[in-house]
């Protein structure tokens, strides 16, 4: 226990020197305070009517992908200048060395999206209203995000503590970040495809639809890319389990399975953690 918790200290005094942490909180409270803005003149412009939670959760897409950032070269930066193999040298049991680690990626991460809630609703707040979700709904998806940024940290921690090489753990990181992502798009647009989709027919008689004539015969087909059985649970297990889809639906404000989510997280981040400790004991740190 005192090995991990002088371990915690050293990594949160190097965290509250760290560039890219302080850089990736302002962009977190920029992004923050620049979306109920944007909302705000639009329906002002437009007389369009925006809600408070309409891109509150969208800090789930920018958190993920600063995890990756982050926990890469904050880790890495430890492997270049050798400081992870000292302080193996020096006796530091191996299991706290990445727990710290760890942690302390999960606690940047988290306060990086803290950053971006606070901003919003300091913002949002006076311009927007309150939400017009219930609380539950709201507590909900909080926790869907906390467990989402913690899965998504121990994900990247695992791939910064195994690979040395500071730069080729960050492209690793960003890449799954981003695979992790067009696979959330993907699923979501093969789930929202929809069953059936009308064929016109204009018929020789019309030449073009235009007001005149009035609109064309449709007739209603089978979408063959619409999801059924079997196929459509394995894809929405998918869209539920997976980061990806996790950050999709968080931003979204819309899930179809939201109980579900937080247990998904957090067996990967507990897989992920277990794996990790398991290869980095063994890992050879010549």
């Amino acid at each position: 226990m005192a090995t991990i918790n002088k371990l915690l200290s050293a990594g949160f005094f190097r965290l509250k020197k760290n560039l890219l942490f302080w850089l990736s909180m302002v962009f977190m409270a920029i992004a923050g305070i620049s979306f109920p803005l944007a909302a705000y003149a639009d329906s002002q412009k437009y007389g369009l009517v925006y809600t408070l939670e309409g891109n509150f959760f969208t800090s789930a897409v920018f958190a993920v992908i600063l995890s990756s950032v982050f926990c890469s070269l904050f880790i890495g930066a430890d492997y270049s200048s050798g400081t992870i193999r000292n302080k193996v040298i020096a006796g530091h049991n191996r299991v706290s060395l990445y727990l710290a680690n760890l942690v302390i990626c999960i606690a940047a991460c988290l306060l990086m999206t803290a950053a971006y809630s606070a901003a919003y609703l300091a913002t949002g707040l006076p311009l927007l209203g309150t939400f017009t979700i219930s609380a539950k709904t709201v507590m909900t998806f909080v926790a869907i995000l906390l467990c989402l940024i913690i899965a998504a940290s121990a994900l990247f921690t695992v791939i910064s503590m195994l690979i040395s090489s500071k730069a080729s753990s960050a492209v690793t990181c960003i890449l799954l970040a981003f695979i992790l992502l067009f696979a959330g798009t993907y699923l979501n647009a093969r789930l929202n495809e929809e069953e059936m989709y009308p064929v016109y027919d204009y018929g020789e008689e019309y030449g073009y639809y235009s007001s005149e004539n009035g609109p064309p015969d449709a007739t209603m087909i089978k979408n063959p890319n619409y999801l059924e059985g079997t196929e459509r649970q394995v894809y929405q297990f998918l869209y539920d389990f997976l980061p990806g889809g996790q950050m999709i639906q968080c931003a979204s404000v819309d899930a179809l399975h939201p109980k579900r989510m937080p247990a998904y997280s957090l067996i990967i981040a507990v897989a992920s953690t277990g794996i990790g400790l398991f290869f980095f004991r063994r890992k050879d740190m010549k």
